[in-house]
């Protein structure tokens, strides 16, 4: 197992941030020198860095991470539009549109019209109303990393990197903490549901003893939680009954070993998607999509991809299309679920 600082926030580098514990530096943006038009005669806002993906299966959400912006790309047409945000434009002010700002925005998740935004460097959870583009901060305080739990205004976040939701609840790696958080959206307030805060470690258990390290993919269906354990190479999944964690697949060696869960490998494990029983994970230093059942904990590959792939997934609600980021190529490909095929949906190549 490599350190922290290599396998959870290696990804979190290359996005332009530095962490440390409870500390964060200037971030380290790289900047293009303009939003130049796409290839394939496409024009618009050029993906810069995309990390969390979200898609109600006409649109496919997009945090363009180094752009510090949130984009839509139309799926029937493959144009892509600015949902909020302004390109090279870094902050944390709640707004409309372009107006707003984030810092190097990750996670994405739909709940309804609003789409839920991990504004990583900032350390807090925003929301966008799709509708309207009116942005506000749903959880933490910008540019305050920290550990507390409660009333949604007041808790603190270190580094959160991706969502996802049950429709009850938005539940949230905090890479930084090294922990699994919830934010109900019925009283808004934030719970530790996994992990014991600033420290690491691969406990089973409760949610007072279980440790993470670097977690960075989750998923839910609602009776559980998983979570890509980044930092340990393994995969778990925490009960929301009982809040208990255990591991469902991974040894923690690195590896791409398919097979029965006590004997799969991963390779820095990073963004998860559930549909039913399959479990995607952007298994990325492998450049493989990897799938779990999760009825048996069985490990298969998918794909094979040539970049980058950690960063962001999403599927279909029928399950037949997988949308992950490409990092290397700043670009968003689709996948077909049933034989691991895939094309570019933007840009298009």
């Amino acid at each position: 197992m490599r350190t922290l600082l290599s396998r959870c926030v290696k990804p979190l580098l290359l996005a332009g941030l530095f962490a440390s514990v409870l500390v964060m530096s200037p971030a380290l943006v790289v900047r293009a020198q303009e939003a130049a038009p796409e290839t394939g005669g496409q024009t618009g806002p050029r993906l810069d860095f995309p990390a969390g993906l979200a898609t109600d299966s006409r649109s496919v959400w997009v945090a363009s991470s180094r752009n510090n912006t949130v984009t839509a790309i139309d799926i029937a047409s493959h144009s892509i539009s600015l949902v909020a945000g302004e390109t090279f434009k870094e902050g944390s002010n709640d707004g409309t549109g372009s107006s707003a700002r984030f810092k190097s925005p990750d996670g994405l998740v739909l709940v309804g019209r609003n789409l839920y935004v991990a504004d990583t460097n900032n350390s807090d959870i925003r929301k966008i109303n799709i509708d309207t583009k009116v942005v506000s901060t749903a959880a933490g305080i910008a540019n305050i990393p920290g550990t507390d739990d409660g009333p949604a205004g007041s808790a603190h976040f270190n580094l959160p990197t991706q969502l996802a939701s049950d429709g009850n609840a938005i539940f949230i790696t905090d890479s930084g903490n090294s922990t699994v958080r919830r934010l109900s959206l019925g009283d808004n307030n934030v719970k530790t549901i996994g992990g014991q805060a600033q420290q690491t470690g691969k406990d089973d258990g409760p949610a007072s003893k279980s440790t993470y390290s670097g977690p960075r993919g989750i998923a839910t269906d609602g009776k559980f939680v998983y979570v890509a354990d980044t930092g340990n190479d393994i995969i778990r999944k925490i009960d929301l009954s009982t809040l208990e964690t255990k591991t469902i697949a991974g040894t923690g060696e690195e590896g791409l070993n398919n097979g029965p869960g006590e004997k799969a490998t991963f390779n820095n494990p990073g963004a998860m998607c559930l549909n039913g029983t399959s479990l995607y994970v952007m298994d990325a230093d492998n450049h493989a999509i990897r799938k779990i059942d999760t009825s048996s904990n069985e490990v298969s590959t998918l794909a094979l991809a040539n970049g980058h792939i950690g960063s962001g997934c999403t599927v279909t609600a029928d399950g037949h299309t997988l949308y992950y980021s490409d990092t290397t190529e700043n670009s968003v490909q689709a996948t077909d679920t049933s034989n691991g095929n895939y094309a570019p949906l933007y840009p298009l190549q």
